[in-house]
């Protein structure tokens, strides 16, 4: 029986991110600001569920509790002072981002780990169900983001396609028949600026993009040379390659270990031409 192997969502969307990155590269950089968002969500959501209602103030104390761990305030005297306020600015604003959504919504699932099958491979993660207090019959996957464009339609990454379709594996589970709700997605919630969206998709679609993903992942090493590689218009293997578009016509310079090597192409020929 062949070994699965278990991918993070994160380290997965770190790899995806840039294929030039090693499987062996797991060191995911995170901001600050996500990581103690990620970690005082938690403590609101487990309040919730208590019954509890804390204070703006106590959501913040628990925020700079957090803030206080990371490495990045450790290290802040060598930061400079106008991007360090930034960061702090951006904390204030994830902690009243964090009390909108999830107090005025019902947790129908704290957040909990989850392992996703896909392939050889099992994607895993954790998050948490809610349902809007105006769309009872809706669920939703939270998300949050930090940074970002304002940018429509959304364009979903690999962790929202993983977890839309998990969701919708606890979605049919017997066990949260209670949920009651016709419809789910993933909400994308940036945490330091006023948008949200949803993604709603295919579940086969799904699939699909995370099997090629999974794929990348555990695959050959990139970048697999070959023929392909002289019309490629844009050599991201080897940034130092000076290349120009490969269309008929056009020559092309390929830079390899510091020797030049010139490669035309040949024009198509025209109808008639010997």
């Amino acid at each position: 029986m062949t070994d699965k192997t278990y991918i993070n969502e994160k380290a997965l969307l770190h790899r995806l991110e840039c294929p030039l990155r090693s499987t062996a590269s797991t060191v995911v950089l995170e901001s600050p600001v996500m990581a103690c968002s990620e970690n005082t969500a938690r403590w609101l959501i487990a309040e919730r569920i208590a019954g509890r209602a804390p204070s703006a103030a106590g959501t913040r104390e628990v925020f700079d509790t957090e803030w206080k761990r990371t490495q990045y305030f450790q290290s802040r005297t060598e930061i400079p002072v106008k991007e360090y306020e930034i960061r702090v600015r951006e904390g204030a604003r994830a902690c009243r981002r964090l009390r909108d959504i999830i107090f005025r919504c019902e947790v129908l699932q704290p957040l909990s780990p989850y392992e996703l099958p896909i392939g050889d491979a099992v994607i895993t993660g954790e998050y948490a169900v809610l349902r809007s207090s105006r769309r009872r019959n809706h669920a939703f996957a939270l998300y949050l983001r930090h940074k970002g464009l304002r940018i429509k339609p959304l364009v979903p990454d690999i962790v929202s396609f993983a977890r839309r379709l998990h969701l919708g594996n606890r979605w049919t589970d017997p066990m949260n028949h209670d949920w009651k709700v016709n419809t789910i997605a993933v909400m994308h919630y940036w945490l330091t600026s006023d948008l949200s969206a949803e993604h709603k998709a295919d579940r086969e679609f799904a699939v699909e993009v995370l099997r090629g993903a999974v794929n990348v992942f555990t695959g050959p090493p990139f970048p697999v040379p070959g023929d392909q590689c002289l019309l490629c218009p844009t050599r991201a293997c080897r940034p130092d390659d000076l290349v120009r578009p490969a269309n008929p016509g056009f020559t092309v310079k390929l830079l390899r270990h510091k020797a030049a090597a010139t490669v035309r192409l040949a024009a198509p020929k025209a109808d008639g031409d010997a």
